[in-house]
Formats: C-alpha cells, sequence, structure tokens
C-alpha cells in the first residue's frame, strides 16, 4: 500500500474560519477498548508463494486489502486552480476510494427538472476518470436522495407526493443506468431515521420506498445499494435501521447489499465499547457494512448556518496528538470488525472540509501528526512487506493479509520481474509466481 505524504509550498486559499475562542481545555476522553482485544485473524492468513530456482532479491508488497477500503470524501470543485494538482495526487497516493460529497445529491445534480447533463458531465471528467487513473476499487454513488431540507427549496420536494414520485423513479432508473458500472454502490436513501422527509409526509414506507431498491437493482444489477444514515453505532439508531430493512425492504422483497454508517464523533462522546455492541447488533443482518462519513470534532463552537444545528457548527481543537492517536485508534478498531468492508473519511484537508481544524493537513498543506500515524498504521501495521535477498526455490511461506500483491525479483537469467498475485482464503492462500521464466 503506496502512499506519499509530503507537504510542500503554500495557499492562498482560504479555509473554513475556526472561532478564536477556545475551550480552556478539551473534554474528559473517551471510552476506549484495549488493543490487545481486536483480532485481525479473518483478514490474514499463513500464506505461501512458490518461488522459481535462481531467483533474488524478491520482494512483496500488499497493494489493497481483499475486502477493505480506506477512502475520502472528493470536492475538487472547492479547490483552488493552484492547489487542485497537488490536491488530486494526494488523495490518490493517501486513498483506494472516495465518495463525492456533494456533486451527486439530487438537489445540486439538478437543480432545475431536466437539467443534469452537466453535473454528470462533471462527474465522469472530475471524479469517475480520475478515481479510474488513481485506481480505486470503490467509488460510491452519494446519494441518490436526500429529504433534508437545511440547504434550501429543492423543486422535487415542492411537488404533491405522486409527482414527487415519479420523479424520484425517474431520477433513479436515469441516474442508475447513465452510471451503470462506474459507480459500485450507491447510497440509496441518506438519513432517513431522523430526517424521513416525504417518506412520512406521503406515507411511501411500504409502497415507493421499496421500489426505489427495486429500480436501482435493476438499472445496474452489480452495483451494491446501502442506506446511510447517523447515530448507528455512537447512539441507538441501529435497531431503528434494522427495524426499517425488515419491515419495509425485506417484507417486499427489496434488495439492499449494504449499510453506511456516518461517523462524525465528538471527541468526549467515543465510546468504543458500544461502537463494538452496535456494530455487532447491525452485523446480524448479513450485510457489508462502511464507515462512510469519518470526522473527529470537539465541540458545536461554530456560527449556526443550518436551522437544525442551532447551538452552532462542529469544529475541532484537538491538539496534533490527540487526533492522531484517536484517528488511528478508530481505523485499527473498525478494521478489526469482520463485517465492516471500509472506512472513508470526509474529507483530509483542512481547506477543503466541513469541519473546520477536522483534516489531517492543515491549510498550507503540512501534514499534522495525524497524517503520519494514518501511513504508518495502512502501510506498516496493517500491511504485509516480504523482502528476501536469496529465497531457496520452492514454497516459501509467510503470515500476511489477503489481498493483492505486487511482486519483485531477479531471475536467475539476472532479468526484473514484475507482477500481481491475489491471496484470499483457501487455496488461494498459495500462489505461484506467474512470471517465473528464466529467459
Amino acid at each position: 500500500m503506496t502512499g506519499c505524504l509530503a507537504g510542500v509550498g503554500s495557499l492562498q486559499h482560504r479555509a473554513p474560519s475556526i472561532p478564536a475562542a477556545r475551550p480552556a481545555e478539551l473534554p474528559q476522553g473517551p471510552v476506549l477498548v484495549q488493543p490487545g482485544s481486536l483480532s485481525l485473524s479473518h483478514r490474514q492468513g499463513q500464506l505461501a508463494v512458490r518461488v522459481p530456482k535462481g531467483a533474488r532479491n524478491l520482494t512483496l508488497q500488499l497493494k489493497r486489502h481483499a475486502d477493505f477500503v480506506f477512502g475520502t470524501a472528493y470536492y475538487p470543485e472547492k479547490v483552488a486552480a493552484a492547489d487542485l494538482d497537488w490536491y488530486k495526487s494526494m488523495t490518490a497516493s493517501m486513498f483506494q476510494g472516495l465518495s463525492p460529497e456533494t456533486q451527486f445529491k439530487w438537489f445540486y445534480y439538478e437543480r432545475v427538472p431536466g437539467q443534469y447533463q452537466q453535473a454528470k458531465d462533471g462527474l465522469d471528467r472530475d471524479y469517475i476518470q480520475f478515481a479510474q487513473d488513481a485506481g480505486f476499487s470503490l467509488v460510491r454513488g452519494h446519494t441518490l436522495e436526500w429529504s433534508k431540507v437545511d440547504f434550501g427549496p429543492f423543486w422535487a420536494h415542492q411537488l404533491n407526493c405522486s409527482e414527487y414520485v415519479a420523479a424520484l423513479k425517474h431520477r433513479v432508473v436515469r441516474d442508475v443506468t447513465l452510471f451503470k458500472g462506474k459507480f459500485q454502490q450507491y447510497d440509496v436513501f441518506n438519513e432517513i431515521i431522523e430526517a424521513p422527509g416525504l417518506l412520512d409526509t406521503c406515507n411511501l414506507w411500504d409502497t415507493a420506498f421499496p421500489d426505489i431498491f427495486k429500480l436501482a437493482h435493476e438499472a445496474d444489477p452489480e452495483a451494491q445499494l446501502c442506506i446511510n444514515d447517523l447515530g448507528l453505532i455512537e447512539a441507538g439508531n441501529a435497531l431503528k435501521l434494522i427495524r426499517i430493512i425488515k419491515e419495509h425492504l425485506w417484507a417486499h422483497d427489496a434488495p439492499i447489499h449494504c449499510i453506511g454508517i456516518q461517523a462524525h464523533f465528538e471527541y468526549a462522546g467515543i465510546n468504543m465499547t458500544h461502537q463494538q455492541q452496535q456494530l455487532d447488533l447491525l452485523a446480524t443482518l448479513g450485510l457489508d457494512m462502511f464507515i462512510t462519513e469519518f470526522t473527529l470534532f470537539t465541540s458545536w463552537a461554530g456560527p449556526p448556518i443550518l436551522p437544525d444545528h442551532p447551538d452552532g457548527w462542529p469544529v475541532s481543537y484537538l491538539d496534533e496528538q490527540t487526533q492522531a492517536d484517536m484517528t488511528t485508534q478508530l481505523l485499527k478498531f473498525w478494521f478489526s470488525h469482520p463485517a465492516v468492508k471500509g472506512v472513508f473519511m470526509w474529507g483530509w484537508w483542512d481547506s477543503n472540509i466541513w469541519i473546520p481544524g477536522a483534516g489531517i493537513y492543515t491549510v498550507d498543506r503540512r501534514p499534522k501528526l495525524a497524517a503520519a500515524a494514518v501511513q504508518q498504521l495502512l502501510q506498516q501495521e496493517l500491511s504485509t512487506n516480504v523482502t528476501s535477498e536469496a529465497p531457496a526455490a520452492g514454497w516459501m511461506q509467510f503470515k500476511g493479509f489477503y489481498g493483492e500483491y505486487v511482486y519483485s525479483f531477479v531471475n536467475q537469467a539476472g532479468k526484473q520481474k514484475t507482477g500481481v498475485l491475489h491471496f484470499g482464503r483457501g487455496a488461494a492462500r498459495r500462489q505461484s509466481l506467474l512470471q517465473a521464466d528464466t529467459s
């Protein structure tokens, strides 16, 4: 797993403002789990590679995990032209997946009925193509519908119930078809537990709600369909989501494949014991789980911008060491859960993140301690790197994580050979170096 953390240059781009008034001290610390209690055995095993006779200078390096992706929200439109190349390069080097932060949300994508082509072209050009060029394994379609009305009036949410259902169905069929194979996963609905909007107003839970999942699946049978919601592991919404899935989707034979878990955490309220219980509870559904939106903050000290946040806007005053420690502890904790298939940060740079101060890079591109800590965690502690100057011919065994590896060695004829191997469970634990010829 390769990455770059170099921070150079200066910026003229203005970051989100952080209020000058800072709490005298951070709230008392969160509830953690003991590192020794985390098991990673489900993600690794005893692997073996067949080494050809005469091979030397063999290296095997994990490129990506078999069933886990580290990604980020991506928002290049908010980046100044002078910083865009750096922003794109850093995103490509640190992550393996992305989620458009805003551009696919219906109220942004189609602000006027029928006028979506410009947004669609921008997604293809600036997101899909970027992800393909970077070799990302997962691009998330966030989100087909979000009933939240904080962002001002939206034409579809001002329709009567039957018109709204028709418009929503059209949006889903049209856009899942247009992006077939480009988005591997969709948040079909976002934040329906606390902001159900027209699902409640129009009593759509047992009609249009399951129908939307069926239509999305018909438009792209290979795409994973998720519900993305908040309060699932830090509060008590897990049981509510389980009831929704069982009573309003499964009861109507509607497909759902994954759960998106928002994780915008106030530092003092983090309780990993409670999170473990809620993750285990959600896992009883047998669906893949993704931490889709991860940020840390300390308080609601920012200016009140949205109507449902009268106490202000979240900001982060965490010192760099505390941020680094908590970020890596949470990442390793989530990685240890068998049902969690990925973690997406909701932004990583202080100049382009919704919570002021929450990035792992400062406005002037300097990596914070959290950036180096995340790199060390992902590229060393949660990675596998094997080197041998003169390996013996035959099967060489090593303990490693399941996933895609890049290899390199010099063969008996003195030629450099490189390639890719995939290690998995069962028979896939043993792989041969496919370019082991002596030519």
